[in-house]
Parts: C-alpha cells; sequence; structure tokens
C-alpha cells in the first residue's frame, strides 16, 4: 500500500486500486471546489495502469455542495475516456439523500463499506 497526502484528499494505493480519501468534513466553499477538482484531475493522470481504477471514499465528509456533484460527472468522463472506472463508498446517510434526488445513485455505483468496493473492481 503507497500512501500520499494533499490538501484536501488521502491518497492510498489497494491492491492496484488508487482510493482517494475526502480529508475536509465540509466541501461547500469554491476554494474547496477549485482545489479539489485540480487534484482528482491530475491525481487520474498519475495513476499508471492503462485502465485506471479509482475509489472515492466520503467517510469523513458530512456536508456537500451540489456543485461537487459536477465535479464527479467530469471526473467520471475523464476516467470514461481512458477506459477507466470510478466507484464511490462512505456516503453518510444525509449525502445520499443528495445522491438520490439528483439521482447520481444510478449514475455511479455506491458502496456503503471501502472493501465493499474494493471487492467489486
Amino acid at each position: 500500500m503507497t500512501r500520499t497526502e494533499t490538501t484536501r484528499l488521502l491518497v492510498d494505493t489497494v491492491q492496484g486500486i488508487t482510493v482517494a480519501s475526502f480529508s475536509d468534513p465540509m466541501i461547500v466553499s469554491q476554494e474547496a471546489f477549485s482545489e479539489l477538482d485540480e487534484q482528482l484531475q491530475s491525481l487520474i493522470d498519475e495513476i499508471p495502469n492503462p485502465n485506471p481504477k479509482l475509489l472515492l471514499n466520503f467517510r469523513e465528509v458530512r456536508i456537500m455542495s451540489s456543485t461537487m456533484l459536477a465535479i464527479l460527472i467530469k471526473l467520471s468522463r475523464k476516467l470514461a475516456r481512458v477506459d477507466g472506472r470510478l466507484k464511490l463508498c462512505g456516503i453518510s446517510p444525509d449525502l445520499m439523500v443528495i445522491f438520490k434526488i439528483s439521482r447520481f445513485d444510478r449514475i455511479f455505483e455506491i458502496h456503503s463499506e471501502e472493501w465493499a468496493a474494493l471487492d467489486a473492481f
């Protein structure tokens, strides 16, 4: 397992899968969106696999603006262009409401636990 830390993400590699865990409990500021967008886009470029696998773990996130959903769509599209896969996990019940209302629970594969998401790759 390899671990790197960025300002807003803690990044591990588990069984060849890049796992990025959000470190902020609140993702609501423009600064947070800009930094996360940049860090996530760079992260995809750094994954050495020709078919990158990325798991985003939201376990620390308690509040999130819907702007983050747009960043997730952008990320998903970038991964799709390189035949990559994206899964989400650790989304709190309160945040899951946002995903369900926006129907993002149908767009993204979401698991309650990190181990379940890793097994699903």
